[in-house]
């Protein structure tokens, strides 16, 4: 009898215990489409390493790399429906059903590196906005990840005029950067981010668009001959976070994932600007792929013709959209 009781208690005692820690630790499943060694990556493992951290281990983070759980497109509804609980999201995802999160993809709307940084910062009002925006899908932004200017890549000859693009299928990444392609002549094509290396190679599109960096980590100087310098839009990529799931959580491990956030999205920020500079140096000295800078000149042809693109953002996203570009050029 003494025995039995003995081993009882070392059985209750073992369930408490196991109890216990299973409410002490949280484990966050996150998707994301590049690879941990893609700048975005290397940045959601700086939070997976910081969140742990601050957290004495009481949240883990796995992280589901290389689109092995989902594409970009895929991942707003994943989120929101709790099918995972984070998620690495273009911005330009939420477009079709939120339009005005568009803006940081309307064409020449950001002409420089400080005038993005003071619209994307976390006490910006245009941040401010979109984030609310994108909550109401059932997703809170946990934070920005700054990945710099997108540009063109080309086969052959560079892109130096908008009447290049005429009659050209080329990669967009959403709506407004559809919209930016329309004006000057070419026909859009949406595809994905993680799906870029094969469209170029089999020529699905005969233009591509991407940000500097995303040419050196995913070896598209394989693919295509030339880039051309156009900076015409800044790539904005979101890490969200199931809605219901961070309500549930409490206010220490609240804390303890904005802190984190907050320290990957200062980090990221602060690289952003020399990253996209030694991609740009490393592709022109140690690829095959030509790099084409263009003049003010040049660039001032292609505002031009992208004009019609920032029309086109505010028909579609509404007052909300006219207020957004307005509060961007006031920034400047």
């Amino acid at each position: 009898m003494k025995h039995w009781s003995k081993t009882a208690l070392i059985a209750v005692a073992a369930l408490a215990a196991s109890t216990v820690h299973s409410y002490a630790e949280r484990t966050l499943r996150l998707s994301l489409q590049v690879p941990t060694n893609h700048p975005v990556g290397q940045n959601i493992v700086y939070f997976k390493d910081e969140v742990e951290k601050i957290s004495g281990g009481e949240i883990k983070v796995e992280i589901y790399d290389s689109a092995q759980l989902y594409k970009g497109s895929e991942v707003p509804q994943a989120v929101a429906s709790g099918a995972i609980d984070m998620g690495l999201v273009l911005i330009d995802e939420y477009a079709a059903t939120v339009p005005a999160t568009g803006l940081f993809s309307v064409a020449f709307m950001f002409p420089d590196y400080e005038s993005l940084a003071k619209a994307a910062g976390p006490d910006s009002p245009v941040r401010q906005k979109l984030d609310e925006l994108i909550r109401q899908t059932g997703t809170r932004v946990m934070w920005w990840q700054d990945y710099g200017p997108v540009q063109l890549l080309s086969k052959e000859v560079p892109m130096i005029t908008p009447d290049d693009m005429k009659g050209k299928k080329v990669r967009v990444l959403g709506k407004p950067s559809g919209d930016f392609i329309n004006a000057v002549g070419g026909v859009p094509v949406k595809i994905g981010g993680s799906e870029q290396f094969l469209a170029y190679q089999r020529g699905t599109v005969d233009v591509g668009m991407t940000g500097t960096t995303a040419i050196q980590s995913r070896k598209l100087d394989e693919t295509m001959d030339w880039v051309t310098i156009t900076n015409h839009a800044q790539t904005e990529f979101l890490v969200v976070m199931n809605d219901a799931t961070f309500d549930a959580m409490s206010d220490k491990e609240k804390g303890w994932m904005q802190e984190a956030a907050l320290k990957a999205e200062e980090k990221m920020r602060a690289e952003t600007k020399d990253e996209n500079l030694a991609s740009e140096k490393y592709i022109a000295e140690n690829t095959e792929m030509k790099v084409q800078n263009l003049t003010p000149e040049q660039i001032a042809v292609w505002q031009e013709a992208a004009a019609p693109a920032v029309d086109a953002y505010i028909q579609s996203a509404g007052e909300v959209g006219k207020e957004l570009v307005d509060q961007v050029k006031a920034l400047r």
